[in-house]
């Protein structure tokens, strides 16, 4: 796991409130520099964290920084499923706080907007925009992408656990549905996921389970992808426990022909530890290509 850096000397970290589409208060960070304008236009990045992380978690900070040094404002948010928000959030609620940081960047003065969004919230980019086509949107990275959490990543946990994992895996949701039909939805079920050759346990409600992993959920990036029509850039890492480079290519794949998308693959872990600097710099040259 990526050790927290102190902010540069040179960086301006600012904490901030916003409020999402249906209403919620929540906070983040901004982060500044002396260069007002990202070659001489207003630029915003959207940050996205991924599975239980904050807004400044691992992954965040060292990307932001260089191109908040460059002249972007770069926004990064806790939204309702940061941190130990997860356990009982629902993934389809997600697209309003995505919206609260979105209209923040543009209430000041930001012209073009970018949704950067790493592993989990790779596909919370996705989904915003292919549900909303928000017109403020001016493209997307997605960085670690998984092409499905909701059922082929998900299904994948279950090996470390049985020897018929898709058994194993619809049995779980099965069990979850009888207890939210039983009006018990808030009741804790535990996820098993393989890290490093043992076993950690993911806690959440059923009802959150089935949000996010069940057949019928939303959490699938190549489900939102057909539907998007701003230029995405996809940063699949070489190394991972969970995702793997080839579905990049897969979200790729699902994109419509009319929608211009770069695959740039980093050597590096799901953190991209020791790559940030390239990974800032493929982001700012996309930027340029707005």
């Amino acid at each position: 796991m990526p050790v927290m850096q102190p902010t540069p000397d040179d960086i301006t970290l600012r904490g901030i409130n916003y409020e999402s589409d249906d209403g919620t208060a929540f906070d983040g960070f901004e982060l500044t520099s002396d260069v007002s304008t990202f070659d001489g236009r207003s630029v915003g990045v959207l940050f996205l964290h991924g599975l239980r992380g904050f807004a400044l978690g691992a992954g965040i900070s060292p990307v932001a920084n260089p191109l908040a040094r460059a002249g972007a404002r770069c926004l990064t948010i806790n939204k309702r499923n940061s941190g130990k928000g997860y356990v009982t959030s629902e993934f389809d609620e997600i697209d309003n706080d995505i919206r609260g940081g979105v209209e923040w960047l543009t209430e000041r003065g930001c012209d073009d907007v970018v949704l950067w969004g790493r592993s989990l919230g790779a596909t919370e980019a996705a989904y915003y925009q292919g549900l909303r086509n928000d017109d403020a949107v001016d493209g997307l990275v997605l960085a670690a992408p998984f092409a499905d959490i909701r059922e082929q990543s998900t299904r994948g946990y279950f090996e470390a656990v049985s020897d018929n994992p898709d058994e194993a895996y619809e049995s779980f949701v099965d069990e979850a549905r009888e207890l939210v039909d039983a009006g018990r939805e808030n009741e804790i079920v535990a996820l098993p996921r393989p890290v490093g050759g043992e076993i950690e346990y993911i806690p959440m409600t059923a009802a959150a389970f089935l949000s996010y992993r069940s057949p019928e959920s939303a959490c699938a990036t190549v489900d939102w992808v057909p539907e998007i029509d701003v230029p995405s850039l996809l940063l699949p890492h070489a190394s991972d426990r969970n995702v793997t480079p080839e579905e990049a290519t897969e979200i790729a794949d699902a994109y419509p022909d009319s929608t211009p998308v770069t695959v740039h693959p980093v050597e590096a872990d799901h953190f991209f530890t020791g790559a940030e600097s390239e990974v800032a710099g493929v982001t700012a040259d996309f930027l340029r290509s707005l």
